[in-house]
């Protein structure tokens, strides 16, 4: 994180969520860069949006979701009661971190979803008629090809937007999903409202605290979706075995849902231009593993 410092948040940003005392520490904030201030009051982090409709949409949510032994990040309202002031976001601090805890966050997932089942989703994005992509476009995109679309035929030019030279690990991205594409099947489940698409990174483990929710990430599936996510996405980590798999295929559509998590993260890497080289050998190992098993389970 070089070359972060405090001019990387207004002044005039810091000022509205009332924070202007004392630096702006760089932090991991869910899949991005927040900054951390610590005033009189309470440590905030502050941090861009890439959605001001999606942004506004989850503080709303989190002031109002209440689930048993969970503490929910709440979102810092500006002096004149705005979530969002131009394009930054400001929440609590709640401590704790992500942790190799895929099992312990699949059965929270349930629990969260449930909450969740009866919230009004946000407006649906509409899709873009040019490119470059807005990033929330790249996960929109990355999503509905790996539910009913054609990898190849759908993400291939978005791998071409902003200026991005190829790289050989996000086209190796690509040929991963392809390549498991071949396994999905129909499914029949009903979608009864959103599902968080995003624990592993989004719920935070504290030794001497509840676990923490840092945000709301909404897609429309199944809840058994949402848990597939989190077991690939710990898969792709090294912070879980294969056995992750066989222990939760019980949840609906399993086999079907973990193939669809994977090819998710797979398209989302080779849409999205900060995707780093390093990150690919574990999504390989990931892509296997998920093509035996749902092989397996199909044959």
């Amino acid at each position: 994180m070089g070359g972060v410092n405090d001019a990387r948040v207004p002044e005039h940003v810091r000022g509205a969520f009332g924070v202007t005392d004392g630096p702006a520490v760089p932090v991991v904030a869910g899949s991005g860069t927040g900054w951390l201030v610590s005033t009189s009051g309470a440590a905030v982090v502050l941090r861009p949006v890439a959605d001001t409709a999606l942004a506004n949409w989850s503080a709303r949510v989190r002031e109002e979701l209440d689930v048993t032994g969970l503490r929910v990040a709440l979102p810092v309202r500006s002096t004149d009661g705005r979530h969002v002031v131009s394009g930054w976001r400001a929440d609590r601090v709640v401590s704790g971190r992500p942790e190799a805890r895929a099992d312990e966050t699949i059965a929270w997932s349930a629990r969260i979803n449930a909450a969740l089942a009866d919230v009004e989703p946000p407006r649906p994005a509409t899709r873009p008629a040019r490119r470059p992509w807005a990033e929330t476009d790249l996960f929109a995109f990355a999503e509905a090809a790996a539910w009913d679309g054609d990898p190849e035929h759908d993400l291939a030019p978005g791998m071409e937007d902003r200026g991005t030279p190829f790289a050989t690990h996000r086209a190796a991205a690509l040929l991963g999903a392809t390549g498991l594409i071949r396994h999905r099947r129909p499914v029949g489940i009903p979608v009864t409202g959103v599902v968080h698409g995003d624990l592993a990174r989004g719920l935070l483990f504290d030794s001497s605290a509840e676990p923490a929710l840092t945000d709301v990430v909404p897609y429309a599936r199944p809840t058994s979706w949402s848990a597939a996510v989190v077991a690939i996405d710990h898969l792709s980590w090294g912070t879980a075995d294969i056995g992750v798999l066989g222990r939760w295929r019980h949840l609906e559509q399993w086999p079907q849902m973990v193939l669809r998590a994977a090819v998710f993260r797979l398209a989302v890497h080779a849409l999205h231009p900060g995707s780093r080289p390093h990150a690919m050998d574990g999504l390989q190992s990931m892509a296997r593993e998920v093509g035996e098993f749902v092989g397996d389970t199909s044959a």
